[in-house]
This record gives C-alpha cells, sequence and structure tokens, in this order.
C-alpha cells in the first residue's frame, strides 16, 4: 500500500482548501494523493483505539491487514467528504475509516461463535430485565436472570469485550440496510434519501436517551471515550479504577445500547 509508510504532510490550511477545491473539481489523483498523505496518520489512530478495547486476535487479521482496510476507508472518506458542508474531514473520515475496518472483520467472521453467541445472549438478558424493572439491572439481577454467579458473569463480560464488534460504531451501523455509522449521520449529500434521514434521526434519539440512561460509571466512560477521546487508561486515571475495570464498563455498556437498539428494530418488524 503506497501510504503504509506516509509521513503526515506538513499542508498549510489554505494549501489543504486549494487541495479540495481541485479535487472536487477535477477529482484529481494527485490531490487525492496529498490529501490521503495529509490523513494518514488517523488510520494508525483509529486501529489503535480499537485494539485497546477489542483485543482483535493477530493471527486472523495483523496488523498490515488492518492497516490496508483503514487506509481504504481513508480514501472513501476523501471521495465522499464535501467540503461546503460545516464538518471537520476528522470528524467525517474516522467513522469510515472504523467502519471499513469493522466491515472487513466482519466478512472474516473472526468472532468464534460460542463468544458471538454468548454476546447475543448477554445483550439480550439485559434488554429483557431493563424492561421489565425500567431501569440499569444491577450484576446480580443480570447474574440471577441467567442462572449463574456473579464471578461467572465477570468472566462473560470479560470474554464479551473480546468483540470488536462492541464498539458505538457499530451499533451505529445496526439499520435497515446495515450502513448506518456516525458519518453517515451527519448529512455530506443534498441528494440524501428523506426517509433514511428520518430512520437515522429515530436511531440518534433512540440512543441519546439510551445513554443518558446508563448507570453514571458507564456512562462517563462512554462520554469520555467516544466525546472525549481519552484512552481506557486515561479513563482508568480519572474514575480512579484499573485499565481492565474501564474496559468492563465499557462493555456493558455496549451490550446495553446494543440490547436496546436491538429491541427497538423488533418492534419495528412487528
Amino acid at each position: 500500500m503506497r501510504y503504509y509508510n506516509a509521513i503526515k504532510e506538513k499542508i498549510s490550511m489554505e494549501e489543504e482548501k486549494k487541495l479540495w477545491v481541485e479535487f472536487v473539481k477535477t477529482q484529481s489523483l494527485e490531490a487525492r494523493d496529498k490529501l490521503a498523505e495529509k490523513y494518514i496518520h488517523l488510520v494508525k489512530y483509529v486501529i489503535n483505539r480499537m485494539l485497546a478495547v477489542s483485543h482483535i486476535e493477530s493471527e486472523v487479521l495483523d496488523y498490515d491487514d488492518l492497516y490496508s482496510c483503514g487506509v481504504m476507508g481513508l480514501l472513501n472518506a476523501i471521495d465522499g467528504y464535501d467540503p461546503d458542508r460545516a464538518v471537520k474531514f476528522i470528524t467525517y473520515a474516522i467513522p469510515r475509516i472504523k467502519g471499513s475496518i469493522i466491515d472487513e472483520l466482519r466478512s472474516v467472521d473472526w468472532i468464534p461463535r460460542s463468544l458471538r453467541q454468548q454476546v447475543n445472549k448477554l445483550q439480550s438478558a439485559y434488554s429483557e430485565l431493563e424492561s421489565k424493572l425500567m431501569r440499569p439491572a444491577n450484576e446480580l439481577e443480570l447474574a440471577q436472570k441467567l442462572g449463574i454467579q456473579v464471578e461467572e458473569l465477570h468472566t462473560l463480560i470479560s470474554h464479551a469485550s473480546r468483540s470488536a464488534l462492541l464498539s458505538m460504531d457499530e451499533i451505529l451501523r445496526i439499520s435497515d440496510d446495515g450502513t448506518t455509522t456516525r458519518a453517515d449521520i451527519t448529512p455530506a449529500k443534498d441528494t440524501e434519501d428523506p426517509r433514511s434521514s428520518i430512520h437515522k434521526d429515530e436511531i440518534i434519539e433512540l440512543l441519546t436517551q439510551a445513554i443518558e440512561n446508563l448507570p453514571e460509571k458507564e456512562r462517563l466512560v462512554v462520554v469520555l471515550y467516544y466525546n472525549e477521546e481519552l484512552t481506557l487508561r486515561e479513563i482508568g486515571e480519572v474514575l480512579s479504577v484499573t485499565e481492565s475495570r474501564v474496559c468492563q464498563m465499557h462493555t456493558k455498556a455496549m451490550l446495553r445500547l446494543r440490547g436496546k437498539l436491538s429491541a427497538w428494530q423488533q418492534d419495528l418488524v412487528v
């Protein structure tokens, strides 16, 4: 991949504006390459954050594979970005880079079936309990629902944290066509289907409410990780807990959110 060893090019804001104008107008490959070189560092940034949360097995896809997928996502972001919109390119590109990597992981189905079943079982249990209780379920309640000890529940959640699909980006990809991402939620084209826009607005409203209803520490982890872009280690320092504990809280938050969104989709079908 030509961009693999590229160094982040120092381009002034004025030069970058000219590159975008040139690329949008002429689809110049030279302008595209220069933009890719400027933002290639985003690919490594995304991969490192994904690895920190999901512990992707290196024997399934090594770093070079992930990097190649990320570069494709970056190039797709450059192709689809509208510089006239009031959205920074970084904001637009990062979810698309991550989405490209997630798509590849899904295509090779790298998660063992047993782990996928555990994830589905946990999120269903969270969804059923919290719909009944009308509040977040605690660990003891969840363990009783599953008919296991709390210690066994901790092991299940630890295993579930190894799923790369347990991320906010993957949650947002759950839609009618399976391709809703945070990048898509920010419209880039005036030709967007109004029905699709309404559906995305409903997803955002649902998730916003669901995040607000998370237990306090889980909600804080979600905000610090996805909004403030702190690492798990940095969040641990803020909360005075270990990095592994932060990972566990992140996993539980994602299980709750996935469960709520899945239940919402089932209601739509019914």
